[in-house]
């Protein structure tokens, strides 16, 4: 019996690390010690498509679940991956090829540090009920006509609308506000004091902590 239960939507992962060759393993460790740990998932797995050629989402997925487990002696862990995998999976795997994805697992959780990063930095960023994504602002003019009025367009009223894109349990949201001119320049302030405020904590932490 299994150790460790080795969810079915990894299995594609579990086979793309067991077929792997030595330069791909080679390029995949070079890419774990250096790659930026501010990037998103997204990017992260559109890297590994390019570097390694393969499904570099499906890659990512199965690298991520082993987050949770690394706390575990990684020669260990990656014998009880392996075994689990071929156990739940019933690919078939050969005794060989079970040896060389514990070979490629290994490798991989010896070098897990920048993995570990970025799925806290996900945690931190995604930890508030609602986060922010993106935003426009859109502006209009109304033009105002009694019914005595003859000349159209005599009067007008400029509008702006603040849509804001989130995101939350549900995947995706949007947010229109109508905003008043007093409110955009109010909220022009405080993006320049929000911008002002992270040079200043980039230039405070120079040398002492990368922020993201």
């Amino acid at each position: 019996m299994a150790e460790i239960m080795v969810p079915e939507q990894v299995f594609p992962g579990f086979k793309i690390i067991t077929d792997l060759n030595d330069i791909q393993l080679t390029n995949l460790i070079k890419f774990l010690k250096t790659f930026d740990i501010g990037k998103y998932y997204g990017d992260i797995a559109n890297e590994l498509s390019e570097i390694l050629k393969i499904d570099g989402d499906e890659l990512l997925r199965t690298l991520l679940s082993f987050t949770e487990l690394i706390e575990t002696d990684v020669a260990i862990l990656s014998k009880n991956l392996a075994e689990s995998y071929k156990e739940l999976s019933k690919v078939g795997i050969s005794s060989e090829k079970t040896n060389k994805l514990i070979i490629n697992l290994l490798e991989i959780l010896s070098n897990f540090e920048r993995i570990q990063l970025v799925d806290k930095v996900r945690q931190y960023r995604v930890e508030n009920s609602n986060n922010f994504r993106e935003f426009k602002l859109i502006s209009d003019i109304r033009f105002i006509q009694s019914d005595e009025q003859s000349e159209k367009g005599k009067y007008g009223i400029i509008l702006h609308k603040f849509c804001i894109e989130y995101q939350n349990s549900i995947p995706h949201n949007e947010l229109h506000l109508h905003i008043s001119l007093e409110n955009l320049i109010e909220l022009k302030a405080e993006i320049e004091k929000a911008i002002k405020r992270d040079k200043m904590l980039r230039e405070s932490t120079l040398g002492e902590i990368k922020l993201i």
